[in-house]
């Protein structure tokens, strides 16, 4: 969903202007914030999933695995820091697992990425015809990941998910050139979702989305900023 969505949104951004776009967005489970007492208290951090792409001068995508790992490492870093920083709850990464463990992992968390798809664009209530899913929020991953619960004594996981288009150097120059001829072309653009799972019977807490033409996942301080943002939308006192 991360990589479609996030390559239809940079496809259909050429513009007369060059300024960045930068969103931040969020979806509450009603019966959380009804309840705050029920917050989960301790958090395990699955292994953040983003997808790392260079984009050529015709905009052709290539993935590229060395910057897909320092994203990944800048997402746990950040996700762990700010949410000790804002006392949120406590949150530790995930225990290794087994082979079986594993694929029930991989399964749900794609699973999860449709979820947060359906969760984006109509648990946040934003469109009048579905107005309505922000008070019927009904979106769960089922009971399937119940074992991490068991394993660490933790209420829910924190799934991290993304995808991030960044210009090479020969589309920067293409750029440059398209000003002359009054176009601008979109030189990038992220999109990462952080999400709030409670282990005993998976149902979606909480939600939160950005959109960025200008984000670099690759920079470890601007990641920090961008959990930072996530995280104020997270419910309750700190």
């Amino acid at each position: 969903m991360f990589k479609a969505a996030c390559l239809a949104v940079l496809l259909a951004t050429t513009s007369l202007t060059a300024s960045p776009v930068h969103a931040a967005m969020s979806a509450l489970n009603p019966a959380l914030v009804q309840n705050l007492d029920t917050r989960p208290k301790k958090v395990i951090l699955l292994p953040p999933q983003i997808f790392v792409f260079e984009l050529s001068a015709g905009g052709v995508p290539t993935r590229m695995a060395d910057w897909e790992a320092a994203s990944r490492d800048n997402l746990r870093n950040a996700a762990l820091r700010q949410a000790q920083e804002a006392r949120l709850f406590e949150l530790a990464d995930a225990p290794v697992l087994d082979p079986a463990e594993q694929d029930t992992l991989d399964a749900h968390i794609g699973l999860y990425d449709r979820v947060a798809q359906a969760v984006f664009v109509y648990g946040r209530g934003e469109q009048a015809a579905w107005a309505h899913k922000k008070y019927e929020f009904d979106y769960t991953l089922g009971p399937g990941l119940a074992f991490l619960r068991e394993r660490t004594g933790a209420d829910a996981a924190l799934i991290v998910l993304g995808a991030d288009y960044i210009s090479s150097g020969g589309r920067k120059l293409a750029f440059v050139a398209g000003l002359a001829l009054g176009i601008v072309m979109p030189l990038g653009q992220s999109f990462v979702a952080a999400g709030i799972v409670d282990l005993k019977n998976g149902d979606v807490q909480w939600m939160g989305f950005d959109s960025s033409s200008s984000l670099d996942t690759r920079n470890a301080e601007a990641v920090n900023g961008l959990m930072r943002t996530l995280y104020q939308t997270w419910p309750g006192p700190r």
